[in-house]
């Protein structure tokens, strides 16, 4: 499966699950966060497509997949990231600092 129609299929996967998808510019990476109750869903805008699907990738594994269809091909890659350390940000203080978490 070429990457961008993978970009495609996982952006989809996580808007059913409730999640926004906004790409911007800036000087950081990427990842999902809830900003008001809202989940979303990151991108640098620089980011080419197998970036994207990474961090699409990552995104998704933390969602339960067993409700969600999922072309066996995304799924298997989806699961690559399951088990790994997702480094998130704590923006509820007055500084930000980075937890690592599973």
């Amino acid at each position: 499966m070429k990457t961008a129609k993978l970009v495609q299929l996982l952006e989809e996967a996580l808007l059913k699950r409730g999640f926004k998808i906004r790409n911007e510019k800036g000087n950081f990476r990427g990842g999902r966060c809830v900003v008001e109750e809202e989940r979303m869903v990151i991108l640098n805008r620089r980011f080419g497509d197998e970036e994207r699907a990474e961090y699409l990738g990552r995104a998704l594994s933390r969602e339960p997949l067993d409700e969600l269809f999922l072309l066996p091909e995304v799924r298997e890659y989806v699961e690559r990231f399951v088990n790994q350390p997702m480094i998130t940000l704590d923006m509820t203080e007055t500084e930000a600092r980075g937890v690592e978490t599973k």
